[in-house]
């Protein structure tokens, strides 16, 4: 949906876009195939046309953000990145011994890129994921803005993805809401079922428990962590897909983290 886009230039909102559409610009080519062709002059035209220019050469150098299209896309229209910046794309989530980030502590970061999942255990090698996340400009997460980033900020000195995708409000407007389990269940999405009664509570149970020696609790909360994130692949898949089709644009053939878009 990148490439259909109009909204991240100065002046342009949702209205001019679907009028720039109606007028046969529907892909920044065909803009300028109607340029070339006479049609959509004037200084109004000429700022897309250089916003255009602009876009195509931060394509080209894989840049989701902060230096381009993170900052001059609206909030709401981020999903837009998903389908031009998926194999940049790290989804990430946490499991922590609390809500408070200013009191708890990060126990497991879990991370999936490029179809691999990773988790960084407290004690083990959690240091690492700053180095590994690194890689990928575009973090994707389930409710991250107000939980999962807060506290990989404090615990790693400020930590800030370059771009990042919250799908929890994506989700919501499409009429999915609730917590992430919720989520999956309404969206069809599953997890193995030893881990359906599996929550954030019991992940913190868990972990105070392989504190305690119990190695088997561990592994359970890994198993739990990489059926979070690994669930938000194709989570993401649906919000592109189904917001795509609502602006009337077809729905994707590509397949992410395994599963069509339901």
């Amino acid at each position: 949906m990148l490439q259909h886009t109009f909204v991240h230039v100065p002046g342009v909102g949702r209205s001019t876009e679907s009028a720039l559409w109606e007028s046969g610009a529907r892909h920044w080519d065909e803009f300028g195939a109607l340029r070339t062709k006479g049609q959509l002059q004037g200084g109004r035209y000429e700022s897309v046309a250089a916003a255009i220019d602009e876009s195509r050469a931060a394509l080209k150098r894989k840049d989701p953000g902060p230096g381009y299209f993170w900052r001059s896309l609206p909030n709401s229209e981020h999903w837009r990145l998903f389908e031009e910046f998926v194999d940049l794309a790290a989804f990430v989530d946490i499991e922590t011994t609390g809500l408070s980030s200013d009191a708890d502590e990060i126990t497991v970061v879990a991370m999936c890129a490029n179809n691999t999942t990773h988790t960084f255990v407290l004690g083990k090698d959690l240091d690492r994921f700053p180095e590994a996340v690194a890689k990928y400009p575009l973090v994707v997460t389930f409710n991250g803005a107000c939980f999962d980033l807060p506290f990989l900020a404090r615990k790693f000195r400020g930590y800030r993805p370059p771009a990042h995708v919250d799908l929890r409000y994506p989700l919501k407007r499409l009429g999915y809401s609730g917590g992430l389990k919720s989520v999956e269940r309404q969206a069809g999405v599953k997890r193995p079922t030893r881990l359906q009664e599996v929550d954030g509570w019991e992940a913190v149970r868990l972990w105070h428990a392989y504190k305690r020696g119990d190695k088997g609790a561990l592994d359970l909360l890994l198993e739990y962590a990489r059926a979070d994130v690994e669930n938000l692949a194709p989570l993401a898949r649906l919000v592109a897909t189904r917001l795509a089709s609502e602006l009337g644009f077809p729905r994707r053939t590509c397949m992410w983290g395994g599963l069509s878009a339901r």
